[in-house]
């Protein structure tokens, strides 16, 4: 029996959905069931897990790797290579974990304890640059290696043995046990990695896996790739399907017509499309606490005017966005922080409490427009909006530059929407005006957001800097860790900082909408995590 625990700590996801699909449409049965079709919305970026931080990579990786844990339908956890669930010793500070012996990679080498402290140290070190290496803060040393004073083989995990696993805390971290089901701490196999050196992780054929598939058909930059039956996997007589097909959907009118036509059995839609199918019984609106959000250069002049940020905030009609551009279950922004996480201990959301941080005003955005642009000595501005070139977003951007076009005096606004891949890129290294972008959530804890915007963190890609929101996350994380009341007041206080500085304007808060077929059952989407093929079958 598959044990399950609620997360520890101050939060826990607010929406769950049991979704043993499928619904109710009338798409006709499939000739094999073995094998299904499916639509990604964007191309997949890396299949190494050290890398793997945006939404297409994360998935992939949830279905050809495995760490400790798994996330349930409700967002709680469950055993994957752990036998045991995480029980925090030393006042909060140590986790003990006993792994499977009948765990392998795709090569035929068991995983091993070994595999998770190899993966974690490589995750940390300078070196990798990786944009994952943050979900270890807190882990002892972390913050030295980090600052290159300590060896990343002084990283608190150490392994005991081949299957015993001990991982080391500077302080207590109530999320910490969320943070094991997410790809960044997923094991890596170290003589493998290392003997592809810069080609691991860059195609299908130079990767290793320990997941229920492994990656096939996928050169690095194609827009298609298979997930195939690993027959290596430790549950592998409990995988149905030996090989999901996917696709690339840029354009949501194809994606719908390939799916009404049969060509695909699963398929993410937005924008028009699901306004399309808002009657059509197999499409499942997936609540998940998200935010939309245009970020901001802060090392541009123009954006390290904070009245400049503020202005554009101000002229963004987030109601308006959500419910008559995009009209796809999207909904008001009120703050940066979404709805969805609620306290362990008052049962309030997150969101909610926070209120209406910050609405839209043409003319409080017109006055901080005119200040701001005084202050740097300017009397016109334009800058570039980068986004990704799909559907969807090119509405967002239209709507936008025609919103503060029109609001704001003597702005010009240039657009430039470039594949996912190369959004990605240039949002990591600076090379950009504003950026729009979004998150969603891997651990249910409103942390996963806000550390985001603490100073040099490797996904603050506008460099943001707030010494006083700087402190107030770290209280929320070590001072007050432990202290449900004052961590609480210290995350709605950042929050507040982070929306009303600007270091990035709210656009809306989103939904994910899938068209789903009727034959498809045992595909389990919560408010955490991916969904995962490994219990899907056909009927």
């Amino acid at each position: 029996m598959i044990k399950k625990t609620k997360l520890p700590g101050l939060v826990t996801a607010m929406c769950s959905v049991t979704l043993l699909l499928g619904a109710c449409g009338k798409q006709s049965a499939p000739e094999t069931h073995d094998s299904i079709n499916i639509g990604a919305s964007a191309a997949l970026s890396t299949a190494d897990n050290s890398q793997a931080m945006d939404n297409t990579s994360s998935d992939v990786m949830e279905q050809v790797s495995e760490g400790l844990y798994d996330f349930t339908v409700k967002g709680t956890l469950k055993e994957a290579l752990a036998t045991n669930m995480p029980k925090a010793t030393n006042g909060g500070k140590t986790y003990t974990f006993n792994l499977r012996h009948d765990a392998k990679w795709s090569n035929g080498d068991p995983v091993t304890a070994q595999d998770f402290v190899y993966s974690w140290r490589r995750t940390v070190d300078p070196k990798t640059k990786s944009p994952q290496a943050y979900y270890f803060d807190g882990v002892k040393n972390y913050s030295e290696i980090t600052a290159r004073k300590k060896s990343p083989n002084t990283l608190g995990i150490q392994a005991v043995g081949k299957y015993k696993l001990v991982v080391t805390l500077d302080h207590a971290m109530p999320y910490f046990p969320s943070v094991l089901a997410v790809n960044a701490s997923f094991p890596l196999n170290q003589k493998y990695v290392e003997k592809e050196g810069k080609k691991y992780g860059t195609d299908s054929s130079h990767t290793l896996y320990n997941g229920a598939y492994t990656l096939t058909n996928w050169n690095g930059s194609s827009d298609s790739w298979t997930y195939s039956k690993n027959k290596y996997y430790w549950d592998k007589k409990n995988v149905k399907i030996k090989t999901v097909n996917v696709t690339v959907m840029k354009s949501q009118t194809t994606a719908g017509l390939e799916f009404k036509s049969g060509k695909l059995d699963l398929t993410p839609i937005s924008g028009d499309e699901v306004k399309n199918e808002k009657n059509n019984k197999s499409l499942f609106v997936r609540k998940i606490p998200g935010t939309m959000y245009l970020q901001y250069n802060t090392k541009q002049k123009l954006f390290s005017n904070e009245k400049i940020r503020q202005a554009l905030t101000y002229a963004t009609n987030s109601k308006e966005l959500a419910s008559d551009v995009l009209q796809d279950n999207s909904s008001t922004a009120t703050g940066y922080v979404p709805t969805g996480f609620t306290n362990s201990k008052t049962g309030q959301d997150f969101a909610k409490q926070a209120g209406v941080i910050v609405k839209f005003d043409k003319t409080k955005a017109k006055q901080l427009w005119q200040e701001g642009l005084k202050e740097l000595g300017m009397t016109k501005a334009s800058f570039t909006l980068m986004s990704s070139d799909d559907d969807s977003t090119k509405k967002v951007d239209e709507y936008l530059q025609g919103q503060y076009e029109k609001a704001l005096p003597n702005l010009t606004i240039n657009i430039k929407a470039v594949p996912f891949n190369s959004r990605l890129s240039a949002s990591e290294s600076g090379y950009f005006d504003a950026v729009l972008g979004g998150w969603t959530p891997v651990y249910a804890d409103p942390t996963d957001f806000l550390n985001l915007f603490v100073t040099g963190n490797s996904n603050n890609f506008g460099s943001y800097t707030n010494a006083q929101y700087d402190k107030d996350i770290h209280d929320a994380n070590v001072t007050n860790a432990q202290n449900v009341s004052k961590r609480w007041s210290n995350l709605q206080d950042a929050n507040k900082i982070v929306t009303k500085t600007a270091a990035m304007t709210p656009l809306y808060f989103l939904s994910e909408n899938y068209l789903i077929s009727s034959h498809l059952k045992g595909l389990m989407m919560g408010p955490l995590g991916q969904p995962y093929f490994k219990d899907v079958y056909w009927k």
